[in-house]
């Protein structure tokens, strides 16, 4: 009996200790390191509830590099009417091939209520300074969304933190922001985005929604002014 409880209580002392499952804030931060190291990255952006009165930003779909830089197109809405514009932003300057013209043109993204698509990759107030921002954050659902898992993180922003990044925005209310962060790999791969983008976004409630997609970190690019 003695030599039994003393083997058994052997056994029991060299178990290791369970790890904790990393918190939501260490998750955020975990993947903000990952987005500021990758060297570049594919980004779309869709949204909802944008009142029909608004000039903006609707859509969007390019690659962004950590110079910071980005190529891609815009889906915006001038004057009621929706069009489709290519961008080139590079050196803190917008370009941009208006329809019905073959030439850049230089612009300035406040104009038409739209952040320097560049300044979202910067390391330095880009996207993932959202997530250093993000209070109360809380771990959710893992989700599947084509063939990866993500696993949600909610949390609130403060409305300066989304009008410094997005140009856009009421900065004196809160936003509601979930990441999706892959499983396994901890990459950033979504962030939604709920607020008081414009005034009277809906009949019923003044929010509008953008969700940012990102993959193919560190896949090779190069962009150049125009």
């Amino acid at each position: 009996m003695l030599i039994a409880s003393a083997l058994a209580a052997c056994s029991g002392s060299d178990k290791a200790p369970q790890a904790k499952a990393p918190t939501a804030a260490a998750q955020l931060a975990a993947a903000k390191v990952k987005f500021d190291a990758a060297t570049s990255m594919h980004m779309t952006l869709s949204s909802s509830s944008i009142p029909a009165s608004v000039n903006g930003v609707l859509a969007a779909d390019g690659t962004g590099t950590k110079a910071p830089a980005f190529k891609g197109t815009l889906d915006v809405r001038l004057s009621g009417v929706g069009v489709k514009v290519g961008v080139v932003a590079v050196d803190k300057l917008l370009y941009a091939k208006l329809p019905f013209t073959t030439e850049f043109t230089q612009l300035d993204p406040k104009t038409y209520n739209a952040p320097d698509p560049a300044q979202l990759f910067a390391t330095e107030g880009g996207i993932s300074s959202l997530m250093t921002a993000t209070t109360n954050p809380v771990e959710g659902k893992e989700i599947r969304v084509g063939s990866e898992i993500l696993q949600t993180i909610t949390g609130t922003l403060p409305g300066s933190s989304v009008v410094r990044l997005l140009n856009i925005g009421d900065a004196t209310k809160t936003f509601n922001v979930t990441y999706g962060i892959t499983v396994p790999g901890g990459e950033l791969r979504t962030v939604t985005v709920i607020g008081p983008f414009y005034p009277g976004a809906t009949s019923t409630s003044a929010t509008s929604t953008y969700v940012l997609t990102l993959d193919k970190y560190g896949a090779p690019v190069e962009i150049s002014k125009p």
